[in-house]
């Protein structure tokens, strides 16, 4: 009699079979131990019940980056093993395997690349079991070397021994290398004609790239999931050049550095955020700045910091590299970053005076992920460190595929009854990004087996969106149904009730973003639900219509906005005073576009009504990154918020629950024409606001009985609004529910639409 034992969860690529194997060795288990499409499989000579008590201690203290999900025991017929071992993988059709994240580089391997005695000393592909690329390398399951883009290097002798070692830290660690045997660096350098043409390797390569940072030079940098832009923060000259070259107006860069004393010199880091920083997912985490770098993140009182996390990182610090780094993707605003190298080293032509690009491939792409504690929306951006993984369990086990936005695009599988969630796609307005949706739906779909005619596709309602295009491409493709369509709004919702398992649970939900197509035609963004994933979510509030002037131009320019939200025309021509800044000629035009708003389109939506706030304070230029007036304006009263803030503005509240806002533009005007700071009106509208959402919020909770009150969408990244909402609802005595694995923009879509998919009744599972 012996027991097969299943472990599932994050048990690949992260040294758990090593530790089973160490701890089996000492307990003197005769057994082995497998990665299988499913996880791990443990094979003991033992009854059932003996076994389970065995695994109660071959789980004690596992790897830090282990997580066990699920433990099964069935008994087998013995087949009279001697010892224990690792076992090769074995295979099948892959239904719950986590995916392993990509790790930044640990203690131990840093210690021994900046050892000059050991044999990868200065290596910038040293890894081992508790560090290094997983999902970024990975090209099939189950994880082993065969799989991965490391496949080509064959180990040598003395990387082989470690990898047969079970008392090695690199025992079955299946990216390692070294100088013998395993990839390098190559700097390339402009050529003719503009071409980049190859040069040094290794140490010298990476010594001449922190040379050109140090002297003001761009140089992309090629790391775990694609390629970065990299210059001196403190040079605003070359900040100046990278922003020309990157077509990358105003939006602010992220920074590197190379440690948390080098980052407590330009930021405030709390003990949450160092430790966030230092985390093994090393996400970008936005902090207060303390110093300003001119040109670096113009307009904001914040500042996104990473710290170094591969060795090729630490390897340039170490080489003179400045303290500070702009890291920004490589490419050009908006587009997706490049992460083949035949790519690179054709984009970066003209926009880098080197590349230091790396032999390892890169199997995916793969943004930094970002993070902003201090609200209730940390999350901003999932992907590398953070993605793919699961995010919710699903009340049936039929394969589903939820395609996302567009903008912020990520798609969600439904696979053996749980939600996996891809990383960040990008803005599918770029054929770059259709083209990455595409590679990850048949990248997961391939890794998980699952059958592409037997999915049910779900993507969103709007009828020009690409990501609807594109599944139903997939749909005629696979050979699938037809998809089945979900409102953006509620699918923002269904998100965080699927994270949270709450499938009966009646809720309100309040959606508050900047664009999504609404079930009468018009753009909402304000919207006010009550119901449940089982029965449906019903809108019963939203926030008043107003006129996109000239449509999507609108949205780019916040003056723009304002004019097709203030109702009143002598509140509009208040406008016209020289103290808002706004030309005689664009007052004119602006004017005409009110009397003959063609092409207008309505909306209900929070953005722009942000926009339109900002557009009063002061932001009359237009925007060249989403989002950029309404982080201006949370700036603006964060400032005010520090010396005290008198009453926030008064929303209305019509027959039909509509929560008006024509008196707060015309206080607002009133206030700037009367020499109120600006700051000060920022703060009195993100009071107001905050009131407003949570007092309509309340009223439709106590009418309905309800207890808890769902937050998502875009505009709840704004911490201010986010932590003032959620303090007066809980204060009400209401549970508030917010995104917290997903963000809560529109990467969290995916999930949603598959929530909705699985209550669809079209489950075949």
């Amino acid at each position: 009699m012996a027991s097969l034992v299943r472990i599932t969860g994050v048990v690949q690529g992260v040294g758990f079979r090593p530790h089973i194997y160490r701890r089996a060795t000492a307990r003197g288990l005769s057994g082995w131990v497998a990665n299988d499409a499913w996880g791990v499989l443990l094979y003991l000579e033992s009854d059932p019940e003996a076994a389970r008590d065995a695994v109660g201690s071959l789980l004690d203290e596992l790897p830090p980056l282990a997580k066990v999900d699920e433990v099964s025991v069935v008994e087998v017929a013995s087949r009279k093993v001697e010892g224990f071992s690792i076992a090769p993988s074995v295979g099948g059709a892959t239904t719950t395997a986590e995916i392993a994240r990509d790790i930044a580089v640990c203690a131990d391997c840093l210690s021994e690349m900046r050892d000059p005695g050991d044999r990868r000393h200065g290596y910038p592909y040293i890894s081992c079991t508790n560090c290094g690329p997983r999902y970024s390398v990975m090209t099939a399951l189950p994880y082993d070397r065969s799989n991965t883009t490391m496949a080509p290097w064959e180990l040598c002798s003395d990387c082989r021994a470690e990898y047969t070692d079970p008392n090695d830290r690199r025992f079955h660690a299946e990216p390692i290398a070294c100088p013998a045997c395993g990839p390098t660096y190559r700097i390339h350098l402009p050529g003719g004609q503009g071409a980049f043409e190859p040069g040094a390797q290794g140490a010298e390569a990476i010594s001449l790239a922190a040379h050109l940072l140090s002297q003001g030079r761009i140089v992309a940098v090629k790391g775990i999931g694609g390629y970065h832009l990299a210059c001196d923060a403190r040079s605003p000259e070359a900040v100046r050049r990278l922003r020309q070259a990157k077509f990358r107006k105003e939006k602010p860069f992220a920074l590197m550095l190379r440690d948390l004393s080098a980052a407590a010199r330009l930021a405030e880091v709390s003990i949450e955020n160092a430790k966030l920083l230092s985390s093994p997912s090393a996400p970008i985490v936005l902090l207060p700045a303390i110093v300003e770098l001119q040109g670096v993140a113009p307009e904001t009182d914040m500042v996104g910091v990473m710290l170094a996390y591969t060795p090729l990182h630490h390897l340039l610090f170490d080489a003179g590299a400045p303290e500070a780094l702009v890291m920004t993707s490589g490419n050009r605003s908006s587009e997706p970053i490049a992460y083949r190298d035949e790519e690179a080293l054709a984009r970066f032509a003209g926009m880098a005076e080197a590349v230091l690009a790396g032999e390892r491939p890169i199997a995916r792409r793969l943004d930094d992920s970002l993070y902003s504690l201090g609200g209730p929306a940390p999350v901003l951006r999932r992907s590398r460190g953070m993605a793919p993984s699961f995010c919710a369990e699903l009340p049936t086990d039929a394969p589903m595929l939820g395609c996302g936005a567009d903008l912020k695009g990520s798609v969600a599988l439904g696979v053996s009854g749980r939600a996996l969630v891809s990383q960040f796609l990008g803005d599918l307005e770029f054929h770059e990004v259709q083209q990455a949706h595409r590679e990850t739906v048949l990248d997961l779909v391939r890794m998980y087996s699952i059958d592409p005619a037997s999915l049910l596709l779900c993507a969103d309602a709007h009828p020009r969106y690409f990501s609807r295009t594109l599944a139903e491409a997939y749909a005629q493709e696979f050979g699938a149904d037809e998809p089945i369509l979900v409102q953006h709004h509620r699918a923002h919702i269904a998100s965080v009730l699927a994270e949270r398992g709450m499938w009966e649970s009646r809720v309100v939900g309040v959606t508050l973003d900047g664009t999504g197509f609404g079930d009468d035609g018009t753009i909402w963004g304000g919207e006010f639900f009550v119901g449940s994933l089982r029965h449906g979510l019903v809108r019963r509030s939203w926030l008043e219509r107003a006129q996109l002037l000239g449509g999507e131009a609108a949205v780019r320019r916040p003056m723009q906005a304002l004019a097709g939200f203030v109702a009143d025309d002598e509140v509009w021509k208040a406008l016209s005073e020289p103290s808002f800044g706004l030309e005689d000629a664009d007052f004119r035009a602006l004017s005409g576009l009110r009397r003959r708003p063609l092409g207008a389109v309505a909306t209900t939506s929070a953005g722009r009504l942000f926009d339109a706030v900002a557009a009063i304070c002061g932001f009359t230029r237009t925007m060249t990154y989403e989002g950029q007036a309404a982080m201006w304006l949370e700036s603006l009263a964060r400032a005010a918020g520090q010396g005290g803030v008198a009453d926030g503005y008064s929303f209305s509240t019509g027959t039909a629950g509509i929560l008006g806002y024509q008196g707060v533009l015309a206080a607002a005007i009133e206030d700037r024409l009367a020499g109120l700071p600006v700051s000060v009106i920022a703060a009195r509208f993100h009071t107001g606001f905050a009131e407003a959402v949570a007092g309509r919020a309340v009223l439709l909770a106590r009418a309905e009985g309800i207890g808890a009150v769902v937050l998502s969408g875009g505009v709840f990244q704004n911490r201010l609004l986010a932590g003032e909402v959620e303090r007066l609802l809980t204060e009400a005595g209401f549970g508030v529910w917010m995104n917290s694995t997903l963000s809560c923009n529109d990467e969290n879509i995916s999930l949603g639409q598959i929530a909705f998919g699985a209550m669809a009744g079209r489950g075949r599972g």
